[in-house]
């Protein structure tokens, strides 16, 4: 067992609501503060641990609980509160929060029914805040008087008191938010492929692909045996050459790329760009369900895209500060390096650095809106170590263009000096267009 192994086994064993800090682990298990750090970042990423602002880093329980409606009961679970009134409204879905820092004739200004008051000891301001139609968290462990418990109560609008200060109150809830909008933008498989698909059998013949070919106007079916399991794909390809009694087991295509109802539909995507299919046949098992067709994965997508989303992606986080210019063949971005970008040491992590030239390169490819990219093959010939701040131009261009197939050179320009550089291969798929 490596000593990263040995501080994650300790850190599982941790009680609950443990704080962990580096030097402490350092201490105990007689490790390097380095050690320690890494071992931390890694038991963040398996969510054995939670950084929490001002409140440090705790053990958690390493399968959080999932919800899908953002309820006053799971807020209250979030910010380890209690409630004081208004149980009947605990089932409510949060529509938003506020923070009640102004006076009581402002405040109001700002509260619709359903909203959330985050405010202190003010006793009028949280009346004030229940008469608006919205329910009240008291931040700093206070109670609050017996009047105020029966009105929260008489309007069934939950009256919740935690220990965190509104600061820590609004960061978690902001992070609940973030990861419940997150959960109910992931789309799978099951949510658009096809149930009840026809099919056909290796015992069947050319003859049979024919007839069904005029039924539907489909041009590739999957193959199933006795058992209902996905043995192959049979497509037009597949028949152009063979005779009317060839049996469909002899000219399929087998062991075909598949996806479970459980696959992400972005991954579904990119396997069919990969592997240049247009219908790819959706398993429970081996056993066949359903059909996904890369129309179906695209309009899906496009849905996604429509929806609200609270926060932004890593991507867009490291472009934000940056300007776009098109070059040659190409594009160029031009911007000061975000302090988002920094490992360890206080320096530009190369890591962040290889997605920002990955993702102009995407983008260099992509800004016609013709084509969809996956990357294929990213080589790094160098990267020179860099300050955040600093000025640079990121520029790709490409030197290699075919219908399903480019490559892209990618360099970072700081102080007229190429500070790194790559070669980026990706597979192409032409965009459907959306009516």
């Amino acid at each position: 067992m490596t000593k990263n192994e040995m501080v994650l086994e300790y850190i599982k064993k941790l009680p609950e609501g443990t704080k962990i800090s580096v030097r402490g682990l350092a201490q105990t298990l007689k490790i390097s503060e380095g050690t320690a750090y890494k071992a931390i970042k890694d038991a963040e990423k398996l969510m054995l641990v939670s950084t929490i602002p001002r409140v440090g880093t705790i053990r958690r329980k390493q399968k959080e609980p999932l919800f899908d409606k953002l309820t006053y009961e799971v807020i209250t679970n979030v910010v380890e509160g209690v409630v004081l009134g208004g149980h009947g409204g605990m089932q409510m879905e949060l529509k938003k929060f506020l923070i009640g820092a102004m006076t009581i004739d402002e405040m109001v200004k700002y509260i619709t029914p359903g909203d959330l008051v985050i405010i202190g000891n003010r006793e009028d301001a949280q009346e004030a805040a229940l008469k608006a139609g919205a329910a009240v968290m008291i931040t700093g462990g206070f109670d609050t008087l017996p009047h105020i418990k029966e009105l929260a109560d008489r309007l069934s609008l939950p009256l919740i008191s935690t220990s965190y200060d509104t600061f820590t109150v609004a960061t978690l809830i902001n992070k609940a938010i973030n990861e419940s909008m997150t959960r109910k933008k992931i789309l799978y498989v099951s949510d658009v492929m096809t149930y009840n698909p026809v099919y056909m059998t290796p015992q069947q013949t050319v003859r049979d692909w024919k007839r069904l070919y005029a039924e539907t106007k489909h041009t590739r079916f999957p193959v199933v045996d006795s058992k209902g399991m996905l043995v192959g794909m049979v497509t037009s390809r597949d028949v152009a050459t063979a005779s009317d009694d060839d049996r469909i087991g002899d000219i399929m295509t087998p062991n075909p790329v598949f996806v479970t109802d459980t696959t992400t539909l972005s991954y579904a995507a990119h396997l069919m760009i990969w592997w240049n299919v247009e219908i790819l046949p959706v398993t429970r098992g081996k056993e066949l369900i359903g059909l996904i067709s890369r129309e179906d994965v695209i309009k899906a997508l496009h849905y996604m895209s429509k929806q609200p989303q609270i926060s932004e992606a890593i991507q867009d986080t490291i472009f934000r500060d940056f300007e776009m210019e098109k070059i040659e063949n190409g594009v160029k971005f031009k911007g000061k390096v975000p302090s988002t970008m920094i490992n360890q040491f206080g320096t530009v992590s190369s890591s962040a650095l290889m997605m920002l030239m990955c993702e102009t390169g995407i983008f260099a490819i992509t800004q016609n809106k013709r084509y969809d990219a996956v990357l294929d093959n990213f080589s790094v010939y160098f990267i020179k170590p860099m300050r955040t701040e600093d000025v640079i131009e990121v520029f790709a261009r490409v030197i290699e263009m075919s219908n399903n197939f480019s490559k892209v050179e990618i360099g970072i320009i700081h102080e007229k000096e190429e500070i790194a550089k790559a070669l980026m291969s990706v597979r192409l798929s032409k965009r459907i267009k959306m009516v």
